[in-house]
């Protein structure tokens, strides 16, 4: 019988140093851009806006409009918007709605990072031609408190924020953080209720303490549970599946990047050359310079 294995796409963008000249491959293109600069009012214990830092800033539309034009003179094909949240969990892109059109109009491919969403943000992302939303969604309602810092929501504002993206045909990658909370029932059932709802790609990461926010001496979660979500993943969501660039990158969790490639993860984000090298054993293997996201159009 002959058996048909799924192609593998390994991304990189310029958000990581990342080079892997054995493959001829390294991490450009597709920047991230806060518009926030390195504001944030949640201050989410797991990143502490810690992560902003490592984006081009853009706080006005003009100032969007400035850099989207340069980046694309340069060549780049796309960008990730992201920035701070406000006191409701939302990255506030409102405002930057006819800059991001303007964006849009140069060919630049543009995902998000918007927060939730209710219905009416959720038509103005499809009205602008938003390519992709990234949507993180907690696993429990402790998680929103006490990791978002989040007193007025619940998880089920997050999945309602998901089916308005679904209705309204805005693509979106809800995104899970395997470990942030201390129950992995919770992590089984977000997988569970995505898989209901639908979703254009699905991407796993793992939660990975972080220098400068409260969570950094914490432990990510046990490479047995980070297996066990990602064979229910794979069991469950049938959207094209990533294993996320937010991971421990010690040798211990190498099999982690092994084990996406024996259970058909679709994509890679920022593999190592031992995963590379193993991995062209079983798949073939194709290269994009774009968020690991973009599985959902390949």
């Amino acid at each position: 019988m002959l058996i048909v294995h799924r192609k593998l796409s390994v991304f990189a963008t310029s958000v990581l140093h990342y080079s892997i000249p054995e493959y001829g491959f390294e991490g450009k293109d597709f920047p991230g851009i806060s518009i926030t600069g390195g504001h944030c009012e949640l201050k989410c214990k797991h990143c502490f806006a810690t992560i902003l830092r490592r984006m081009k800033w853009a706080e006005t539309p003009t100032k969007l409009v400035k850099l989207g034009e340069e980046l694309a003179h340069k060549g780049i094909k796309g960008i990730l918007i992201s920035g701070g949240s406000n006191h409701k969990g939302e990255v506030e892109f409102e405002e930057f709605s006819s800059a991001i059109r303007k964006l849009k109009d140069l060919g630049l491919k543009i995902f998000m990072h918007t927060g939730i969403v209710d219905d009416k943000r959720a038509r103005m992302l499809r009205d602008i031609g938003i390519d992709m939303v990234l949507y993180e969604i907690p696993t429990s309602n402790g998680v929103i408190r006490e990791i978002f810092n989040l007193r007025n929501r619940t998880i089920g504002d997050y999945y309602k924020g998901l089916m308005s993206l679904i209705e309204h045909k805005v693509p979106v990658a809800p995104h899970l953080v395997v470990g942030l909370d201390r129950n992995i029932d919770n992590e089984i059932n977000m997988i569970n209720t995505v898989s209901n709802i639908g979703c254009n790609a699905f991407v796993m990461v793992i939660f990975t303490p972080l220098s400068g926010t409260p969570l950094e001496k914490a432990s990510p979660p046990s490479i047995d549970r980070v297996l066990t979500v990602m064979s229910y993943a794979r069991r469950k969501i049938h959207a094209p599946l990533s294993l996320g660039c937010m991971r421990p990158r010690s040798e211990p969790y190498r099999i982690v990047e092994r084990k996406a490639v024996d259970l058909e993860f679709d994509g890679i984000a920022f593999p190592s050359l031992e995963a590379l090298d193993y991995a062209k054993t079983k798949r073939e293997l194709r290269f994009f310079n774009e968020c690991c996201a973009a599985i959902a159009f390949y």
